[in-house]
């Protein structure tokens, strides 16, 4: 059954209109999320946003081009592959996060601004837990395997952590002054 984590944020009112009918009111009472940021920084911050995203793809794509020996073992490739996932959600956050307002309800900012930070630490665990898993590939098989291609392999995780600290770093500076703001509605409460 779905679940609807943002009912307690609105409130709801009946009341007589000019005509006789009833009509339900519907108002946000939730926290508000203040960015510290005019309309011109976060038109830059949505491209910034989209760029990590896309960048932390690319490179993830990448790695997957490598054709290494340890690409046919599952212990190798599952970890890879589900490292997409919270690549698609970052990239859906970014997505999300280009049409919020500067003053946004929780709904808006747990689906775009906090989904980004989360996916992004999600998938730099999972690119560390794949990195740990090739080297005891590449510690098991030294003799058999192209170990040139393997460093590759290893190298492109390398840089996808390092891109994904860097966006991580990004984000505190940019996002570190968000304020919350409480609901005059609910203060009224």
């Amino acid at each position: 059954m779905l679940k609807n984590y943002y009912k307690d944020d609105y409130s709801q009112f009946t009341r007589l209109n000019g005509k006789g009918r009833v009509v339900d009111d519907i108002c946000y009472i939730g926290d508000y999320y203040i960015l510290p940021l005019d309309k011109e920084g976060k038109k830059k911050t949505n491209l910034v946003n989209i760029g990590f995203s896309v960048v932390l793809m690319l490179i993830q794509v990448a790695a997957g081009m490598v054709n290494q020996d340890s690409s046919r073992t599952f212990w190798i490739v599952y970890p890879y592959l589900f490292i997409f996932l919270p690549l698609a959600y970052q990239f859906i956050g970014a997505v999300s996060y280009w049409s919020d307002p500067l003053k946004m309800q929780k709904a808006q900012y747990e689906t775009g601004l906090a989904r980004m930070r989360r996916s992004c630490i999600g998938a730099m665990v999972l690119t560390g837990i794949s990195a740990v898993l090739d080297g005891i590939y590449m510690i098991l098989h030294h003799a058999e395997i192209r170990m040139g291609r393997e460093l590759l392999y290893l190298l492109c995780h390398i840089l996808f952590l390092a891109a994904a600290f860097s966006y991580n770093r990004y984000y505190n500076k940019t996002y570190g002054g968000l304020r919350i703001e409480k609901s005059e509605h609910k203060e009224e409460q």
